[in-house]
């Protein structure tokens, strides 16, 4: 049986996701059983025929499938999963952990359910020798242990986990990977999920690329959990989503013209670096831009002029005076770090005075400078890659440090991060992220992130806001990404394929809006 490496699916696109942490989740747990007349049994059941739907979607009966459960109420799920595919006739065995006697209540009254169903599938494990021999047409479900766990796993049960992990079967996990903490550090061994049903919503730690080899495929089950109290709790982590892109964009009238929609300038390009100016602009004029201006060094421009003629632009040379010219402005996609580049770079950036974005270059150049994030303007947006924030942050150690540092920064500096990768994250200066759905492997390639500092810059012309650009222009990304991937394959898609299917992008957006 083939798993993705990796993908995401989403069971409702249009719904706005808080991530919130374990205990939140447990709270909503408590909320919904006291206030909704429903007993913690019920509630187990409800979210065990939640994954059973999902599952049974996904795998047929034609394979034997092994449930190992954990003693607490992960455990119980994993119990009641069981009894309701041996109704559908799934041949299903049972392996219960039993290295103490501290079962959870539910867990007892789904175990004994299930041996009222059937005795005979239900085994124990309390040494290595109970481990089962399992072939590799067979499906592993992991329900040890959720996101209650507060230590790593030892003894038999690290033993268990490093054992299926060996397994040649598909191994899927219930709620959350066993030995995965949901919003801190991994540690120790943790069950290698190729696909994770979560209850819910996404956890912290599936957002992170360390975690992408436990987790592998994901999806969120909606259990019915108290929709008003979860909307309620506090929460800085958010997982953007289209029905968030849809209200953010704006509409455009019948009397509309260019000078409604503003004019973006663009530092971009130099020698032997034109195709980085060339995409950037042209993207930034596909995301919507009235006008666009690129700022280019001596003997370039005609490069440029050709490519894209709706483009107009201005040299080193010639003196930017009035800062009232230009609507939002972007910098560094290809400019170098020489001598001749930086000196321009540093006198636009005292001169230029309108929402910006920085990128690349400009923030190797900053980087290097000593005052560094000090000298960007409040509520400016920039788009490190994973090396470029090194630069400007230092290294860390592992994901959660790097967010943690991220969000520092962006707080420190009242600036927008812009962290590209899988699930790119947006840090805000009021100490908000925002993890993006959109996007694939293809865009990982030259030329990509310049087109993403195009489409911001474009929406900012419009008179979006530093934190609504940074949002509509990562998630069009992205979404032009998913759709030009379509048009070509992981390996083929170029940078320039991504700005011809932003048009398409806007449209899944809704066409009224264009």
């Amino acid at each position: 049986m083939q798993i993705a490496p990796y993908s995401l699916i989403t069971a409702n696109p249009t719904r706005v996701i808080k991530i919130l942490s374990a205990e939140q989740i447990r709270e909503a747990d408590r909320y919904t059983i006291e206030h909704e007349s429903i007993s913690s049994i019920d509630l187990m059941e409800r979210a065990a025929l939640a994954f059973a739907e999902l599952f049974i979607k996904k795998y047929s009966p034609e394979h034997a499938i092994y449930i190992f459960c954990g003693y607490g109420n992960n455990g119980g799920d994993g119990l009641a999963i069981a009894r309701i595919l041996l109704k559908k006739n799934y041949p299903v065995l049972v392996y219960i952990l039993a290295e103490n006697n501290k079962y959870s209540n539910d867990f007892l009254v789904n175990q004994s359910r299930l041996q009222k169903i059937n005795d005979q599938v239900i085994h124990f494990i309390t040494e290595a020798d109970d481990f089962p021999v399992i072939n590799g047409n067979s499906l592993i479900i992991d329900a040890l242990f959720g996101s209650g766990l507060n230590r790593s796993l030892s003894g038999i049960a690290e033993k268990l986990v490093s054992y299926l992990n060996i397994q040649e079967a598909v191994r899927v996990g219930v709620d959350i990977p066993s030995g995965l903490f949901p919003d801190r550090v991994r540690e120790g061994a943790v069950f290698l999920a190729h696909h994770t049903l979560t209850f819910l919503q996404p956890k912290l730690a599936f957002l992170f690329p360390e975690s992408n080899e436990v987790v592998g495929e994901w999806e969120a089950i909606d259990i019915g959990l108290n929709k008003k109290f979860i909307q309620s709790l506090p929460c800085t982590h958010f997982l953007s989503e289209k029905s968030d892109m849809e209200t953010i964009l704006h509409s455009r009238g019948k009397f509309a013209h260019k000078g409604g929609f503003g004019h973006a300038f663009i530092n971009a390009g130099n020698h032997g670096k034109m195709g980085a100016a060339i995409l950037c602009a042209g993207a930034c004029m596909r995301s919507g831009a009235g006008l666009t201006t690129v700022y280019v060094p001596e003997g370039t421009a005609g490069t440029l002029n050709a490519a894209i003629p709706e483009a107009m632009t201005l040299t080193y040379s010639t003196k930017i005076k009035s800062r009232d010219s230009f609507s939002s402005a972007a910098f560094g996609p290809g400019i170098g770090t020489d001598t001749y580049s930086t000196a321009a770079f540093l006198r636009l950036l005292k001169k230029i005075k309108v929402p910006a974005v920085f990128d690349a270059d400009a923030l190797n150049i900053i980087s290097a400078q000593k005052k560094g994030l000090k000298l960007l303007p409040k509520n400016a947006i920039i788009t490190p890659h994973l090396k470029e924030f090194e630069r400007l942050a230092g290294k860390t150690k592992n994901w959660y440090k790097r967010h943690k540092r991220q969000s520092e920064l962006s707080q420190v500096h009242s600036i927008f991060i812009v962290l590209k990768g899988a699930f790119t994250c947006i840090t805000t200066p009021d100490g908000l992220s925002y993890f993006n759905p959109t996007g694939n492997p293809a865009m990982a390639k030259g030329g990509s992130g310049d087109v993403l500092t195009g489409i911001i810059a474009g929406l900012l012309a419009q008179k979006y806001s530093s934190l609504q650009a940074a949002l509509l222009g990562v998630y069009l990304h992205g979404l032009s990404g998913d759709l030009a991937v379509k048009k070509q394959s992981v390996h083929s898609l170029l940078a320039s394929d991504i700005i011809a299917t932003i048009g398409d992008a806007f449209r899944e957006l809704g066409s009224e809006k264009l």
